[in-house]
């Protein structure tokens, strides 16, 4: 039977209840905080143990090479390359460590795009999960979980308990105030890829501590398009964080799929001198659901459905759109068969907008994955590259009328498209619009010019030409009119269409 918030008293019982939660549920071990190396952030004794369960091969060749010293050089190499301004926490997990020899380690074997890899599917189940309490990140200081993946830390927990007296706010507070950002657990791209302020109530995150100066995003539902969370009467009301976020293939889906580092430039507002930064990216709960939820229907309907995403400003559209893009990109049906050949994300800008751009780019892909179609590309191009295998396009909606117009490609109408339009009321301009169907699909268009508002246009040519069998449209959008609704929006269970979903 599901515990209330009020069966909760102090902070100690809800330890208790996430420990226990994520034991019997979702198969974590709980470790003894001794077990903790504070300088390296690690269970060293759990992280020898998954190598020597999955690769003892190669920890054979690397004991004959360091012979006494080599669980001590293993562990120390590692965390030598966490360190590394190249590289940090993310890209070591996700890639492993080679050494001297040429032999090499993997720190997480991530989950199979199929199941036709049977080792593959093997090795993934072999990633140990784990979670300590009261952890000493330096000798005076204790944070209240901290979960590992195969030994490696990767969130770290403070919780407040409502009942007796505290909030979010007051773990919030105690991160920016009693929190020493520097030690090893903390430090930015090297330690924990977020550190999660949670009550009963509420969720907020941050992937970098810097004292009075730290940001804290939300990481909440949302209750009627708002903030913080609907009331949870089965339970608590964060509950959703051990039930769905901290679950092993949710982790997974994080490392493998959602975090990465993006690298800026920052203008010094007194010299003027620009200074590269690199900062650490991290969805927000509402982009991890859009994802997920376009994701998961596209598996079962492939091509047959039209989404609409009412993304509001400032809530991070751009990241949820490259995310979307890159799983879209890769996922597989339930057959094993990609679900899309390209996916195409489209402006209604003159060039690609460079934030869009250097977002979709950031994120790790294999060489000649991405195409975006800049101001030094024409329509040529993009024909080239929607009649070749690249799986993602970036482009502007305007080259599309030009490819139309000048009978630039061949037959496309075989090959499946995910299309993902930033802006819908704006970018679906009616000639435009018209331009993207008729091209994926090989069907003449009327060019149809009057007096009609461009989006006007654009209602009417989707509404003339239908929905396209080998063509799925997400449209992204913070204020969509109702035609937008109606061409892009999901039918609920009483017939009326809604958007797919809706951020706060």
């Amino acid at each position: 039977m599901p515990i209330r918030a009020d069966q909760l008293k102090e902070k100690e019982d809800y330890q208790r209840l996430i420990i226990d939660q994520l034991q019997d549920n979702n198969h974590f071990r709980e470790r003894p905080n001794t077990a903790y190396k504070p300088g390296l952030a690690m269970d060293t004794e759990v992280l020898l143990e998954f190598l020597e369960d999955t690769q003892s091969d190669t920890m054979d060749l690397l004991r004959r090479m360091y012979k006494n010293r080599t669980e001590e050089t293993i562990i120390n190499y590692i965390n030598s390359e966490i360190n590394k301004d190249s590289r940090g926490l993310i890209d070591v997990i996700k890639h492993g460590v080679e050494f001297d020899n040429g032999a090499t380690l993997k720190l997480m074997y991530r989950k199979p795009d199929s199941t036709i890899n049977t080792e593959a599917v093997e090795n993934y189940k072999k990633n140990i999960f784990s979670v300590m309490q009261e952890v000493y990140h330096k000798d005076d200081e204790r944070i209240d979980l901290v979960l590992f993946l195969n030994g490696l830390a990767i969130f770290a927990v403070e919780l407040k308990c409502n009942t007796s007296g505290q909030s979010v706010d007051d773990a919030i507070r105690q991160y920016k105030e009693e929190r020493d950002a520097s030690t090893r657990l903390f430090k930015t791209r090297v330690g924990v890829f977020a550190a999660f302020a949670m009550d009963l109530n509420e969720v907020y995150f941050t992937t970098e501590l810097k004292g009075a100066d730290t940001f804290f995003n939300p990481f909440n539902i949302g209750e009627n398009f708002g903030k913080g969370n609907p009331h949870n009467e089965n339970g608590i009301n964060v509950s959703y964080m051990w039930e769905k976020i901290w679950t092993k293939d949710n982790i997974l889906f994080l490392i493998e799929r959602f975090i990465y580092i993006k690298k800026k430039e920052r203008r010094n507002p007194d010299t003027g001198k620009i200074k590269k930064a690199k900062e650490l990216i991290f969805p927000r709960f509402h982009q991890l659901r859009a994802v997920e939820r376009v994701m998961n229907d596209v598996i079962i309907n492939h091509t047959s459905c039209n989404y609409l995403i009412e993304h509001s400003a400032g809530s991070g559209k751009t990241e949820t759109i490259s995310w979307l893009a890159h799983i879209l990109a890769t996922v597989h049906d339930d057959a094993n068969q990609n679900v899309f050949d390209s996916v195409l994300v489209i402006t209604d800008r003159i060039v690609v907008d460079r934030q869009l751009q250097e977002a979709i780019l950031g994120i790790e892909h294999k060489s000649g994955q991405v195409k975006v179609m800049d101001d030094k590309c024409d329509s040529e191009d993009l024909a080239s590259a929607l009649g070749g295998n690249t799986k993602i396009i970036v482009t502007t909606i305007h080259k599309f009328y030009y490819i139309l117009n000048n009978n630039l490609l061949g037959n496309l109408k075989d090959k499946k498209f995910a299309v993902l339009i930033d802006e819908a009321h704006s970018s679906t301009e009616g000639v435009y619009m018209q331009s993207v169907t008729s091209v994926l699909t090989n069907e003449e268009s009327d060019g149809d010019g009057d007096d009609k508002t461009e989006e006007d246009k654009m209602l009417e040519e989707i509404q003339k030409s239908g929905k396209q069998s080998n063509v799925s449209m997400i449209a992204f959008t913070a204020t969509p009119k109702p035609d937008t609704i109606q061409l892009f929006g999901t039918l609920n269970a009483i017939g009326k269409k809604n958007p797919l979903i809706c951020t706060p």
